[in-house]
């Protein structure tokens, strides 16, 4: 599993950054420009909306037949972060590239995240920028979302309230680590939390994906906590986690058995926090549907 923690030794060639350990793979490969990446044929169409699209698609190589994931961000207007770029080039960045960039950092500070193959952008006009990423299939990881799904027996009964302990642990332990590195996942929920659990073994390994999204901001880091702890409280399936349970993950962050005066108001913050994206996801999920029954594009 040290594939997924190992650092990334970043190159630029074609206009485009690669992961070292992939470059003579790329070679093989009609994906070392940006123009010969961004009209990649073929694959799996994975998602389909009106900013980006994902693809997954196969290929024989020397060594064999790997998987990789492509995703291409349509057209997007950079705006103010164009100009912040005059000062720090990193914040310029459009979010193919951006996201290439918050995989390293993360890496970087030892948390385990999905691989990065390549990543570029095409500016047209000073501020509007198109992007990609390619990164490998995350195989054997799963996402939780997936695991309390398709296995839901596997965390029930006694064995399984155990096995829910030490994967919520791991998962806080993880949360914990990245808001300490000055890193925030700004969707930490079940569907890109992935885990893997080696035979005969309860004790998972963990990992984050899609990483589009990260805050490193220097200031209101209190309020990380607060935004993690209750997007990922949301989407625990309520049949499989007991209210006991979720205050468990909320301590095994905190590291204490026993919380204080501010630990509890943390916690009241948190379950409050969780009814807000509750109702907020709700009132997302109702203007899909109708921009289904419309035919209009998902956004």
């Amino acid at each position: 599993m040290k594939r997924f923690l190992a650092p990334i030794d970043v190159i630029h060639t074609g206009g485009i950054d690669i992961n070292r350990d992939f470059k003579n793979r790329l070679d093989e490969l009609p994906l070392k420009t940006f123009e010969t990446a961004w009209n990649f044929k073929g694959g799996n169409t994975v998602k389909n909306i009106r900013d980006r699209s994902v693809i997954c698609f196969s290929i024989k190589a020397s060594g064999g037949i790997y998987s990789f994931y492509l995703k291409r961000h349509r057209l997007e207007n950079l705006g103010l972060r164009r100009l912040l770029a005059l000062f720090s080039p990193s914040r310029g960045r459009s979010q193919g590239r951006m996201e290439f960039d918050n995989i390293c950092a993360f890496r970087k500070k030892g948390i385990p995240t999905v691989i990065p193959v390549a990543a570029g952008e095409r500016f047209h006009g000073r501020f509007k920028a198109e992007s990609f990423l390619i990164t490998c299939d995350f195989a054997p990881l799963v996402s939780i979302e997936s695991l309390f799904a398709e296995q839901p027996d596997f965390f029930k009964g006694p064995s399984g309230a155990e096995r829910k302990k030490k994967l919520l642990r791991a998962i806080a332990n993880m949360a914990r680590t990245m808001h300490k590195s000055g890193l925030n996942h700004r969707d930490f929920n079940a569907t890109h939390i992935l885990v893997h659990y080696r035979k005969k073994s309860d004790a998972p390994l963990t990992a984050l994906f899609d990483l589009q999204r990260v805050n490193r901001r220097k200031f209101f880091r209190f309020r990380w906590i607060i935004k993690s702890l209750a997007d990922l409280n949301y989407t625990l399936p309520e049949d499989l986690f007991t209210p006991k349970e979720r205050l468990y993950l909320f301590k095994a962050y905190k590291q204490k058995d026993r919380l204080n005066r501010w630990d509890r108001f943390q916690w009241r913050w948190i379950t409050q926090k969780t009814e807000k994206v509750a109702r907020h996801t709700k009132n997302i999920l109702k203007k899909r549907e109708k921009r289904r029954a419309l035919g209009l594009p998902e956004r």
